[in-house]
């Protein structure tokens, strides 16, 4: 690669690495509040809170990825050209145009909270929907003063207030539910009290950025004036229909959920099982969404960063460069969602234990774990996707995928329960993950992922597969006939995932996977290239 966009490419992940730690840190804290909250409020309880958040994560996205993404792309664009619009009319119609958005949906999820909470055949929900619409109200800001620093390559901001906010977050929804059930109050009053929290977390962190813009004497940007007409039609034509797509992508896991909170209840009980039982085993089902959103933060982070450096490939017309970076990007994707898939489903079993107190719905955790692979990669796909321009394809393909998921859960939830849904889950990522390699493919013209780096990564993951039976195997043989407790599950399964994530990385490492020049403008990659040297020499 030319020296050039080398550059331009490192400075673009040193912000990737800035949001994915942050990314990181959040998704360990979503991941980990769920272990004390299920033990206060059990699968019941953890149910009552899973069957609304969808609706909180449909409003989380928007504002952390979908929104901020376009608004960033955009003023990075008017920093870059002097035929396009201000910093300034992005931002004023950009306020105008989500503000509409989200005082919509604040309207139809409050005053539809009762025919939506029927819907889901559990009219005590109501209450709980009621009070995430009240974070949509927030949703303009948030999404706003992120796009406008990262539209700067500034990511300090961003990283700043989501972290705080999900600390805010986690620690209301812990201490109010335990202070609520301890008091006798009912499970539904702890996931109200779960929901305050979430929209008292989205407020701290709007004060955050405010913080930032006033500090920073950025307040001249964001008021004063106003966009021409003819400026201010195209700001939102873009916002509306390129943020709708990119809205929608970074949706898919949450829409997935949503399609399982809108009838996956309702069908467990058609399937036989009583209502309480039935409560249970959707909660049981819900534990495998902490664990595909952790596996695939990484390669996500990785994916959306590329959004912006890819639109500049396009704009400059170089197709080796842009070839370069979708190639890096698919590879990244693929290594990373594969060995997150595999690892988890050889330590599913203790891990499930770790986490839930108990191992019920192993086999279906296990299938959702694949989830993690086609899930990366249609992030990735999906970026590329944008960039070039494909927004159109991008929201059929998601429709798409969101109708296959609804029709296999009528088909398989009713004789396989959960495990059902879990199949119906991973069938349709994988559906969609092909649908998007297929337009990908047509409109570049190119070989994406080449033979010999699949064969690399398959060789890799079967190198770590025997390790991690090997570790199994050892903990089944020095502690066979003990009493099987949550400490020896929780040492069985970081032991597994950090031997066979070493093992799958020494192998890609001396295979070259990824030569010294890619390594060097991905996330740690410095230090990666350091161990595939150091490895070399000797």
């Amino acid at each position: 690669m030319a020296g050039q966009p080398l550059g331009a490419s490192k400075s673009f992940f040193h912000g990737a690495l800035i949001l994915s730690a942050a990314a990181l840190f959040i998704k360990v804290l979503s991941a980990a509040y769920r272990i004390p909250y299920q033990n206060i409020a059990g699968d019941i309880g953890f149910y009552i809170f899973q069957q609304v958040y969808p609706f909180y994560g449909i409003a989380i996205a928007l504002s952390t990825l979908g929104f901020p993404v376009v608004i960033s792309k955009l003023i990075a664009e008017s920093q870059s050209s002097e035929h396009v619009f201000s910093a300034k009319e992005i931002v004023q119609t950009s306020f105008a145009v989500i503000g509409l958005i989200g005082v919509s949906i604040f309207i139809g999820l409050y005053f539809g909270s009762d025919w939506i909470a029927d819907s889901m055949k559990d009219h005590k929900l109501a209450g709980l929907l009621k009070m995430t619409a009240f974070y949509f109200l927030l949703m303009p800001f948030l999404s706003v003063f992120r796009g406008f620093y990262q539209g700067r390559h500034d990511m300090i901001p961003t990283a700043v207030s989501q972290v705080l906010e999900q600390i805010i977050r986690v620690a209301g929804i812990l201490i109010l539910s335990f202070i609520l059930i301890h008091q006798g109050k009912s499970l539904y009053a702890a996931g109200t009290g779960a929901v305050f929290a979430s929209i008292l977390g989205g407020f701290v962190s709007l004060l955050i950025l405010a913080g930032f813009v006033f500090f920073r004497s950025d307040w001249a940007d964001f008021h004063g004036g106003r966009a021409a007409k003819g400026y201010f039609l195209k700001i939102a034509k873009a916002l509306l229909f390129e943020g709708f797509s990119f809205c929608l992508t970074s949706l898919i896991l949450v829409l997935i959920q949503l399609v399982d909170s809108l009838h996956l209840y309702s069908l467990l009980k058609e399937s036989g099982m009583g209502q309480m039982e039935a409560k249970e085993w959707k909660g049981v089902y819900d534990r495998g969404q902490p664990l595909i959103q952790l596996g695939t933060v990484i390669s996500n982070s990785i994916s959306l960063s590329m959004v912006p450096l890819i639109s500049r490939c396009v704009k400059m017309g170089n197709k080796k460069e842009l070839y370069n970076k979708v190639n890096l990007s698919l590879r990244s994707a693929v290594t990373i969602g594969a060995a997150a898939s595999a690892g988890l489903i050889f330590i599913i079993k203790p891990a499930n234990y770790m986490l839930f107190t108990d191992t019920r719905g192993t086999a279906a955790l296990g299938i959702l774990a694949c989830s993690i692979l086609f899930t990366s990669l249609i992030m990735a796909e999906a970026s590329v996707l944008q960039s070039l321009g494909r927004t159109r394809a991008t929201v059929w393909i998601v429709f798409a995928g969101i109708a296959f998921k609804w029709l296999f859960n009528l088909l398989l939830v009713k004789v396989y329960g959960i495990t059902g849904a879990a199949l119906a889950s991973v069938a349709a990522f994988a559906f969609m993950s092909l649908l998007f390699y297929a337009v990908l493919k047509l409109e570049l013209k190119r070989t994406l992922l080449e033979k010999r780096h699949l064969f690399i990564v398959l060789t890799g993951l079967a190198v770590m597969a025997a390790s991690l039976m090997a570790v199994n195997g050892l903990f089944h043989l020095f502690f066979r006939g003990l009493q099987v407790s949550r400490v020896l599950a929780a040492c069985q399964a970081l032991a597994g995932a950090g031997i066979g994530g070493a093992v799958f990385i020494a192998y890609i490492l001396r295979a070259k996977l990824f030569n010294r020049e890619e390594l060097g403008i991905l996330p740690m990659g410095d230090k990666l290239a350091k161990v595939m040297q150091d490895q070399h020499e000797n």
